[in-house]
């Protein structure tokens, strides 16, 4: 290893350590020693050999997959064309194409294969050097390109493409023995994997499986549940990454009651999943982790699981199903008119069913229509959502519900939401005071404490900078989840809340709306993030006006540099122009047309308009232009910055 990553590893190590409590460590301890037994141990796929032949099915509807081919028989049989010719693409980058073997550990960005024939555990994924980013591997061996290929053979009955997902099967199982190789190291991507054979079995209800590969089969998807019931996400880890494991336990456990132990997975799955209902989807129904992907991701699993039980006869409790709906009450609120949420926190591109060969720009909007149905909760539909092999299994509910009107407070998530009609347009303002993340690492939040998104007549107009890498992204990581890249208050470049590792953080801003009720068309708000360093309390009241909204800042306190540079900065999105009328003034439009005036007043307020760096998706960034004013300290405890957007 070389020095920089040792370096880097020892960092790592010791920020996690004092993320942890005393029993999270006690119980990171007993992990590893598990994890060392199992090293020691002489498994392979004959350990598993004695697992039932009768094969798992997911069940699908077959009935609606062969309805849905004539709105989605393209985007399959585009997924198959590509995928028999070994040619793939995910998280914006292309894998080389190569033999059908050869793939499962290869890094499309370096071309270096990931060692696979090391215990699992032995494998440094995070700090090894040189490979590349263990995320582009996981991503391939998910499987779920032959989620949509599977269907192929349910709509139209061609063998072919049963057999094509089959040897992909195959293929993986004799490249991936038990425990060896990357593959094998993180829960959730088993718990995926498992999900993809499930559906695969579903799709071709075990037509022409022969007895060999029969067992194969059964063997890879025994050691699978073995592995995820003997390590799963606890503590500071147990976030989405739970959800997944005991989702696919409780899929194992229940559809395949013949393997051993399955009930034992059945009840794990059952009872985590309903207990975690109430920890990651919290009262007022925001996703915990600070992120409307990440609550769409959970939620997703959610609404498999209950597709299962209603098709096995073992239901969810109600208070379950009622914290979810609340989940999808929330969605539907920071849903805007075209289908689009704000960006807030880290968002990976994370689906537990695939369907198409290029990004999912809505997703969270699909999961809502799907919960909808699931669910029956009809009155918070969208209005539009995309047809998907989603909505083809579990459903979907969409308008023609009319969006939500007037100031909805989630103080539990920390979002007040704004949905009015102004001049004519459908707007959307969201104020974030919510915290950083979820436990103690909050891994997937950004350091955004009083960032404002806007949105217009359905479509992003103030916007979140993105995600665009994890693992790989070094300074880049550190950048998009920091405050800079946020439309909020900086000062002096510092970040709210202080970054310790990629989903770490050492200091964690606290964020809180300052008064039960502002009043109908007003919310005001703090975070204290700045204290320590600065001796200031940051401040943003935002409030609805006739023609707009108005957001004003002010930095409360002695500051410890009276002449720190303190910037207000607004991400707009690609697409729109923005124009500078004067010093103070500038307008945003779009294909010619002026959408929004922006006003800045404070003493020595200039609007400046620069390139901000954004992602657009997970692996791809870009530049966007961004307005910022800035001023010094002293100027905000004394008078503030007024910013009025005008919408025309």
């Amino acid at each position: 290893m070389a020095p920089g990553n040792a370096i880097s590893k020892a960092k790592w190590y010791a920020n996690r350590l004092r993320a942890m409590s005393a029993g999270e460590i006690v119980h990171r301890f007993q992990e590893l020693a598990k994890k060392r037994q199992a090293a020691k141990q002489a498994y392979g796929w004959a350990h598993f050999a004695g697992a039932p032949d009768a094969l798992p099915r997911l069940p699908l509807p077959v009935d609606h997959i062969r309805k849905a081919k004539n709105t989605l028989l393209g985007d399959w049989k585009a997924v198959a064309e590509k995928s028999a010719a070994q040619s793939f693409r995910f998280l914006g980058i292309d894998w080389p194409v190569t033999s059908r073997d050869a793939k499962w550990h290869l890094d499309p960005g370096t071309g270096k294969m990931w060692p696979k024939e090391p215990y699992c555990f032995d494998i440094d994924y995070r700090h090894g050097g040189g490979f590349g980013d263990v995320k582009h591997v996981w991503e391939l061996n998910r499987l779920q390109y032959l989620h949509p290929v599977a269907a192929l053979y349910a709509a139209t009955g061609d063998k072919a493409f049963a057999q094509y997902c089959l040897g992909e099967i195959e293929s993986w199982i004799d490249a991936n023995p038990p425990f060896r190789g990357v593959n094998w190291n993180s829960g959730i991507e088993l718990a995926l994997r498992a999900v993809s054979i499930l559906f695969v079995l579903g799709a071709i209800e075990d037509d022409g499986i022969p007895d060999a590969l029969r067992g194969k089969i059964s063997a890879c998807l025994a050691a699978h549940a073995y592995w995820l019931a003997r390590y799963p996400s606890r503590h500071s880890s147990a976030n989405n990454h739970l959800i997944a494991e005991a989702s696919a336990l409780y899929l194992i456990g229940t559809l395949w009651p013949q393997l051993k132990g399955a009930e034992g997975y059945r009840l794990y799955g059952r009872e985590t999943l309903i207990a975690e209902s109430s920890k990651q989807i919290l009262e007022d129904g925001t996703g915990a982790e600070q992120s409307p992907t990440y609550t769409c991701f959970t939620l997703e699993w959610y609404l498999l699981c209950l597709h299962v039980a209603k098709a096995t006869g073992a239901l969810f409790p109600d208070a379950m199903t009622q914290r979810l709906t609340r989940a999808a009450e929330q969605l539907y609120w920071i849903t805007d008119e075209g289908g689009h949420q704000p960006r807030i926190g880290d968002d990976d591109e994370g689906r537990v069913l695939y369907s198409q060969l290029h990004r999912e720009e809505r997703y969270c909007t699909s999961v809502l229509a799907s919960a909808c149905a699931v669910l029956d909760c009809p009155q918070f539909a969208p209005p539009a959502a995309p047809a998907h092999l989603r909505a083809t299994v579990m459903g979907m509910v969409t308008g023609p519900s009319h969006p939500p009107s007037g100031l909805r407070t989630f103080d539990s998530g920390g979002y007040s939401v704004f949905r009015n009609a102004i001049a004519g347009h459908g707007c959307m303002l969201i104020l974030d005071h919510g915290p950083l993340g979820y436990l103690s690492i909050a891994a997937h939040g950004h350091a955004d404490a009083l960032s404002v998104w806007l949105h217009l007549d359905g479509e992003p107009v103030l916007i979140d900078a993105g995600t665009y890498l994890y693992h790989a992204g070094g300074e880049w990581r550190d950048y998009f989840r920091g405050t800079r890249a946020h439309n909020t208050l900086c000062i002096g470049g510092a970040d709210q809340s202080r970054i310790s590792g990629a989903f770490n953080w050492s200091r964690k801003a606290r964020a809180w709306r300052v008064t039960p009720d502002d009043g109908m068309d007003t919310v005001t708000a703090r975070h204290d993030g700045y204290v320590r360093d600065f001796g200031l309390m940051h401040e943003r009241r935002a409030e609805r006006n006739d023609d707009g909204y108005t957001i004003i800042d002010r930095l409360a306190g002695k500051p410890a540099d009276p002449d720190a540079p303190c910037t207000a900065r607004f991400l707009v999105s690609p697409g729109f122009s923005v124009i500078r009328q004067s010093e103070r003034e500038a307008t945003l439009g779009k294909n010619g047309k002026p959408i929004v005036r922006i006003r800045v007043e404070g003493p020595a307020a200039v609007i400046e308009i620069d390139e901000a760096d954004m992602s657009p998706a997970f692996g791809e960034k870009r530049t966007c232009l961004a307005l910022s004013v800035t001023m010094p300290a002293a100027a905000f405890v004394r008078d503030g910055l007024r910013t009025r957007l005008r919408i025309l």
